[in-house]
């Protein structure tokens, strides 16, 4: 499959779309493939089984101005290119728009409601944010930003989509989006405290998302998401 042809079937259901780059535009700034290899070698963050991006480096394409890689396989579908200007795009789909809804909860009884598509409170939404600003945070560290980093973050397609908690358990209440716009923030954070904040972003970003779907978790709540995030960089999961 083309990348132009993965890039729309990412966009026909659930997706992030991750941008990243300096708040000041500097063209050049990764001059070679092996550069762009080298910086994504350093910056790909493996907290789980999946990592953030699927990076090969014998399955990417170079042509002078931006890598860029794709991966369609089971559920993970993903394009990312990175510019030669350190601009990071990424389509991400949400693995529960693509698997069956018999087969996401297989073994539950009853199974959830039917709906467009079923997005999960902490692998979907907390863990991929994690994952998405601790990889940011190995960007700065490749030295692709000046002063400030930006960052883009958005979810598309959630209409109807289902938020859930567990595989063994859902909420008391159904927390569905009913929006057909964009779920998207936007931050500018200083380099120098990017490192030591980007977890906090995260967890407040995926409280932002839940809001969306109409779930607003209390102090107890926000408690255990951030012990669940802590566990998960500490790979005790």
């Amino acid at each position: 499959m083309s990348n132009e042809e993965l890039v729309a079937e990412i966009k026909s259901r659930g997706y992030w779309r991750v941008e990243i780059h300096s708040t000041e535009y500097q063209d050049n700034r990764l001059s070679s493939r092996a550069a762009m290899q080298d910086l994504l070698s350093s910056a790909t963050v493996s907290l789980r089984g999946w990592p953030y991006p699927y990076f090969r480096a014998d399955e990417t394409t170079y042509n002078g101005k931006w890598l860029e890689g794709q991966v369609d396989w089971s559920h993970f579908r993903e394009y990312w290119r990175l510019y030669e200007s350190g601009q990071w795009l990424h389509y991400l789909g949400l693995p529960g728009a693509w698997i069956a809804r018999e087969k996401l909860f297989e073994g539950q009884s009853p199974l959830p409601p039917p709906h467009s598509g079923y997005i999960h409170v902490r692998k979907d939404v907390l863990y991929t944010l994690t994952e998405i600003l601790r990889f940011a945070v190995g960007l700065a560290q490749g030295g692709v930003f000046d002063s400030t980093a930006f960052l883009s973050i958005q979810i598309h397609n959630t209409r109807d989509y289902m938020l859930f908690e567990s595989f063994e358990r859902f909420f008391p209440h159904e927390y569905v989006n009913q929006s057909d716009r964009p779920i998207e923030q936007q931050k500018s954070v200083p380099v120098g405290q990017l490192a030591a904040i980007a977890d906090q972003i995260a967890l407040e970003m995926a409280i932002e998302v839940f809001s969306v779907f109409g779930w607003i978790p209390g102090e107890a709540a926000v408690r255990t998401l951030a012990e669940d995030q802590k566990k998960l960089v500490e790979r005790r999961l």
